[in-house]
C-alpha cells in the first residue's frame, strides 16, 4: 500500500510540473507576442551589407567594400535617424557572411566589426534590429550534405552569437533568409518533406547553438523560416517550432508576382483572386502560429515602382489591413526599384506609402 501511494504520489507531482512547465511556456509565448506588437512598422536595409560576388571581378577587393558594390552608400548614423524619425520602430539588417569566411568557416574580424558598427548605429537609433544570414549560397538544401552544411551554420552562429551575447532584447537574430535547393524545380515552392525537415533541423541547432552561448542570447528573441521562407500552406505547415517560449515565425509574401516584383510587369493587382489569396495567407499564419501564441513577421514584402503610385498606395493599404487584423508587423523591402527611402539624402522617395506602413 506504501509503495502504490509513493508511485501515486510520483505520479501528482509529474502532472504538477507538466502543467507547470506547460503554463510557463504558454506565459513566455504571450509575452513574445507583447514584444513583436512593440517592434512597430519595419524597413529593410537591403542590397547592403548582404551583397555578394565581388572577389569574381576583383578577387583582391577588400572586405569593406561590399557594402557599397551593389550601388547603395554605406550605412550610417543618419539612415537609421531617417527610419526612426519617418515612424519605424524596426530595421532589418541582411548580411551574407559568405565571402568574409576563411576555409574553416571562420568570419572576417574586419566584417564582423562593420556589422557591429552598424547593428550599434541602428541601436543608437532605438530601433529594434533583426540580423540574419542572407544569400549564402552554401546554406543550399543539399540533403545529401546536410550534417556539413549544418556544421559549417553553428560555426557561423556559434561566432555571431558571441559577437553580440551581451545585447539586450532589442536586437534579434533570424537564422537564415529564404532557404531552398537553388537552381532546382522546387526551389520557388514549398519544397520537398525531406527539404522540410532539413530545414527545421537546421532551425533547431540555431536555436540551440544561440541559446548555449550564454548571456543576453539565452532569452533573445529569435525568428525561424520555414522551406524558402514561403508564406504558402505546405511550406507554414511543414515548420516545426521547437520547444522554446522566445520564437517567432518569419515569411516573406510579394503577392502578386508580375505586380510585386516584375519591373515590367502589370501595373494594378486589384482582382478578388489577388485579395483572396492574400487574405487567405495572413488567415493561415494567424491559424498556425499567432492563435498559438507564436508571432509572425512578415520579414520581407513589397512592391517595385512602375510609375503606379495609386496602385502601390492601394495594395500597401490592402497588406496592412489584413496584417494588423492578426498583430503581424510587416517589414518593407528597401532598395532598387522598391526603395522608398533616398539614402543619399536621407528623404523619402514616396512618403505617401511609408505613411501608410507607418500609421497604425
Amino acid at each position: 500500500m506504501m509503495k502504490k501511494k509513493i508511485g501515486l504520489l510520483f505520479v501528482g507531482l509529474a502532472v504538477i510540473l507538466g502543467l507547470a512547465g506547460v503554463g510557463f511556456m504558454f506565459a513566455e509565448r504571450t509575452r513574445a507576442v507583447r514584444f513583436v506588437s512593440r517592434m512597430g512598422a519595419g524597413i529593410n536595409l537591403g542590397n547592403t551589407l548582404d551583397s555578394t560576388g565581388l572577389r569574381e571581378y576583383r578577387p583582391d577587393a577588400d572586405d569593406l567594400e561590399y557594402e557599397t558594390y551593389w550601388g547603395n552608400p554605406r550605412a550610417d548614423a543618419a539612415t537609421f535617424q531617417a527610419m526612426k524619425e519617418a515612424g519605424f520602430g524596426t530595421v532589418r539588417i541582411p548580411v551574407t557572411w559568405e565571402d568574409h569566411l576563411d576555409d574553416a568557416y571562420h568570419i572576417s574580424d574586419v566584417w564582423m566589426e562593420r556589422v557591429q558598427e552598424v547593428v550599434d548605429m541602428a541601436l543608437n537609433a532605438d530601433l529594434y534590429v533583426i540580423l540574419d544570414l542572407h544569400h549564402e549560397e552554401w546554406l543550399d538544401l543539399q540533403t545529401e550534405r546536410s550534417e556539413e552544411i549544418q556544421a559549417e551554420f553553428v560555426t557561423v552562429w556559434e561566432q555571431i552569437a558571441a559577437r553580440f551575447r551581451d545585447y539586450d532584447e532589442k536586437l534579434l537574430f533570424e537564422s537564415m533568409n529564404e532557404p531552398r535547393l537553388r537552381d532546382s524545380e522546387v526551389e520557388w515552392t514549398s519544397g520537398t518533406e525531406e527539404m522540410r525537415d532539413m530545414v527545421n533541423d537546421l532551425n533547431a541547432a540555431f536555436v540551440e547553438t544561440v541559446r548555449a552561448s550564454g548571456g543576453g542570447n539565452r532569452k533573445r528573441y529569435l525568428l525561424l523560416c520555414p522551406y524558402a521562407s514561403n508564406h504558402e500552406t505546405e511550406a507554414m505547415q511543414g515548420l516545426l517550432i521547437p520547444d522554446d517560449g522566445r520564437l517567432i515565425v518569419s515569411v516573406h509574401m510579394y503577392t502578386p508576382y508580375s505586380f510585386c516584383q516584375k519591373e515590367d510587369g502589370d501595373t494594378d493587382w486589384d482582382t478578388a483572386e489577388t485579395r483572396e489569396r492574400v487574405a487567405q495567407a495572413f488567415s493561415e499564419m494567424n491559424h498556425l502560429f499567432v492563435e498559438r501564441q507564436i508571432p509572425v513577421i512578415l520579414t520581407e514584402f513589397g512592391c517595385v515602382d512602375k510609375g503606379n503610385i495609386e496602385a502601390r498606395l492601394s495594395w500597401t493599404d490592402y497588406y496592412m489591413e489584413e496584417a494588423r487584423r492578426y498583430g503581424i508587423p510587416c517589414i518593407w523591402w528597401d532598395c532598387g526599384a522598391y526603395a522608398l527611402l533616398d539614402r543619399e539624402n536621407k528623404s523619402w522617395k514616396f512618403p505617401e506609402i511609408v505613411e501608410v506602413l507607418t500609421n497604425e
